[in-house]
């Protein structure tokens, strides 16, 4: 006959094969993996927290607000130009973004000191073919990680859709850079593709 609990290491019944009999045997152990177990979820919980798709949304968010803001009422003056436009957006972030002065379809409505991610940053509103645009480049850092790291190939880009906007973020020559737009995410990649790369 055997006993319903098993208290004697040295007798190791079938029955006595479960995590409260673990505790029983040997409570080190016990404790061991309990805190391992407790490590390794607090580990995962914090790297799901930080993961660059929660900060590319945290971004999204963020330029989509800058994009729906009524634009200043200098903007209701005369337009520069795209030349006087450049000009003014490279004194406002030292990164070198051209902008398109023979392109009838590209017309710049207003250049903007902008708070983008807790950092200072440059915004250009433009309308392209009739449909409004707003590019938002940050040149202190990059926004979505370390300097030295780049949340995604230099080159390569990270676009989506939200509140009916569509958004394309990529990092150029330590700067991260974001067009928001009320057009869809195909042709706002496609003119990021064509007047910003």
């Amino acid at each position: 006959m055997g006993s319903a609990t098993n208290r004697n290491p040295a007798r190791r019944l079938d029955d006595a094969s479960s995590l409260a009999g673990l505790l029983e045997i040997r409570p080190r152990l016990t404790v061991v993996l309990v805190f391992l177990t407790l490590m390794v979820a607090v580990v995962g919980w914090r790297i799901a927290r930080d993961t660059g798709a929660r900060r590319v949304d945290v971004l999204a968010r963020e330029a989509i607000g800058l994009f729906d803001a009524v634009p200043s009422t200098a903007a209701a003056t005369a337009p520069p130009d795209a030349a006087e436009a450049e000009k003014m957006f490279r004194a406002l972030v030292d990164v070198p973004m051209g902008f398109p002065r023979d392109d009838v379809d590209f017309v710049p409505v207003e250049v903007r000191r902008e708070t983008f991610a807790n950092r200072p940053a440059a915004s250009l509103r433009f309308r392209y073919a009739g449909k409004g645009y707003l590019l938002v480049v940050s040149a202190r850092g990059r926004l979505l990680g370390t300097p030295s790291i780049a949340a995604f190939p230099e080159g390569a880009f990270v676009s989506g859709e939200r509140d009916g906007r569509s958004f394309v973020l990529w990092e150029r020559e330590g700067a991260s850079c974001i067009v928001v737009s009320e057009a869809g995410v195909t042709q706002t990649f496609d003119l990021v593709r064509r007047l910003f790369t």
